[in-house]
Formats: C-alpha cells, structure tokens, sequence
C-alpha cells in the first residue's frame, strides 16, 4: 500500500501539505534538493519527507540524511523527524527496533 502525503499528514494530524510541498515529499527516490524562501515550510516538506520514504517502505532509517545550512535548523528538523517516527508508529503505520545507528542522520554542512 503506498501512503500520500495527504493520507499521511491526516494520520499523524499535521495539517495536510501544498500541492509544491506535497510533489517534493512524493518525488521518486534518491537525492533531492528543495530551494524555497524563508517561512516558506521547507522544514515541514523535508519532515514530510521523510516521513513518506519511511511509511511507504522506499528507504530504512538509516538510510536518511538530512542536510541544513545551520545548526539550529538541523536541530529543528531533527526534533520534527523524531516526533514524526514516534507518531507513525503510534499510528500502526510504522515499525522501528530500538537501535539507535538505524536512525536518520540529520546534521549541517560544516
């Protein structure tokens, strides 16, 4: 079963993304880079992101890396993927071990 943004975003009870933020987060696998202007949901989208390779089986934890120009915006979106997992998995949408090297790899570029 593959899960839309839209489906996703009502499970978790986030607010359902744009069409722009909804065709980033559903974009075929692989490297993706995402340019938008301040206030403009990017944090969101790459949350949402995740969120969406994961639900739908496309990548493992361990297989995410999200990258960010500083450190505070790696420490948002960080604490935003954490929150997102646990509520998949509250939602019966996702199943995670407790080990802590499968988890996603959020960081800055320095």
């Amino acid at each position: 079963m593959t899960h839309s943004p839209a489906e996703l975003a009502a499970a978790l009870g986030v607010p359902a993304p744009t069409d722009e933020q909804a065709a980033v987060i559903a974009a075929p696998p692989g490297p993706l880079v995402v340019v938008a202007g301040a206030g403009a949901g990017k944090t969101e989208t790459m949350a949402g992101r995740v969120v969406w390779l994961l639900a739908n089986s496309l990548v493992p934890m361990s297989g995410v890396l999200g990258l960010t120009f500083t450190r505070k915006a790696a420490g948002e979106l960080a604490a935003r993927v954490r929150l997102r997992i646990d509520q998949l998995v509250r939602a019966g949408i996702l199943r995670v071990d407790d080990d802590p090297l499968a988890a996603p790899t959020v960081s800055t570029y320095n």
